[in-house]
């Protein structure tokens, strides 16, 4: 009897022990920087009639390369949920 509850014992730590790690990293790994799409954004922002050529994430902030009417190039600061534009 003993040797059995041992053995299940045993066993419940090695099962614990596996799937503690597996759940750690999934908690925080996933987390804002794993579901940025910058195709899916420049497209957004192009629609709104900014000439941009590339966006990113910077902070709360969304960063979009922008060329205007002399060819000179500027980075624009956007909300990430409405893309308006932000005077810093």
């Amino acid at each position: 009897m003993i040797k059995n509850s041992v053995i299940a014992l045993v066993t419940v730590a090695a099962l614990a022990g596996v799937a503690a790690p597996a759940m750690a990293g999934t908690s925080l790994t996933e987390t804002s920087d794993n579901d940025f799409d910058a195709a899916y954004v420049l497209t957004q922002v192009q629609d709104k009639g900014i000439n941009a050529s590339a966006v990113e994430e910077w902070g709360d902030y969304i960063v979009a390369s922008v060329t205007d009417a002399n060819g000179k190039q500027t980075l624009v600061y956007l909300t990430p949920v409405t893309l308006d534009v932000v005077n810093l």
